[in-house]
């Protein structure tokens, strides 16, 4: 499966697409793509069929966190260097606002409805790409140990690590405060969620002027500091 993906697919074209969405009984229409892509959707969707089957999601009132993480786990490994999708793809929103809208928009309404803002409208706030950067910022080498590392977490923590405005992702610091903030709260913590919070604000203002990697102990050592400079 070769995809291009130089795409052109700024807010103005995903909202003129968006308003043609129409919700049927069990689908929603129209869904027109060329083969390539027909194929990225068919792997897209047989892994929501996986992910449902197994868990049970068929049987859910409203799809929410664990959802987000089990099948965001797929989405990762399905959007991979072997068809050409890498950091720099995962960085341009009119990839995801292309996926959202054209690809799979089934599957991003069976978790939102039709909420604009994460399909298309709202840059840190498109679902299908909050879920491939949550789960490569916690990527632990295999899909059992990643959920092992974030299952326990919430919509929050997708919310502040991931959607939180910034210059971006220091991807091996925010690994290890996934890493360390799972020892607190799996120690039961008071107020781990606030002490995640406060840590990533922390590592936002100390970033500009420290180069974690450089200090004695490296970024293991430089993110405990934020946990205990927090506590």
């Amino acid at each position: 499966m070769a995809i291009n993906w130089n795409i052109n697919y700024g807010i103005a074209s995903a909202a003129e697409d968006f308003q043609k969405l129409q919700v049927e009984a069990e689908d929603i229409m129209p869904i027109n793509l060329s083969d390539d892509w027909l194929e990225l959707r068919e792997k897209l969707i047989s892994a929501r069929d996986e992910v449902f089957g197994k868990y049970g999601f068929d049987f859910a009132k409203k799809l929410e966190y664990s959802f987000d993480v089990l099948y965001g786990l797929k989405v990762y490994q399905i959007l991979n260097k072997k068809i050409g999708f890498n950091l720099r793809q995962a960085g341009d929103d009119n990839i995801w606002r292309f996926l959202s809208v054209r690809v799979i928009p089934d599957i991003v309404h069976s978790r939102f409805g039709l909420n604009e803002d994460h399909f298309f409208r709202l840059n840190r706030r498109i679902w299908l790409k909050t879920i491939w950067w949550y789960i490569h910022l916690g990527w632990t080498g295999d899909e059992e140990g990643t959920w092992d590392l974030l299952k326990q977490n919430t919509t929050d923590t997708i919310l502040q690590l991931v959607e939180r405005p910034g210059l971006g992702y220091y991807s091996a610091v925010d690994h290890e405060i996934l890493v360390q903030y799972k020892e607190y709260r799996d120690a039961k913590v008071v107020n781990a969620t606030d002490i995640f919070r406060e840590v990533l604000k922390l590592n936002v203002a100390k970033l500009p002027t420290t180069s974690p990697e450089l200090i004695e102990g490296g970024i293991p050592v430089y993110v405990k500091s934020l946990f205990e400079a927090v506590i």
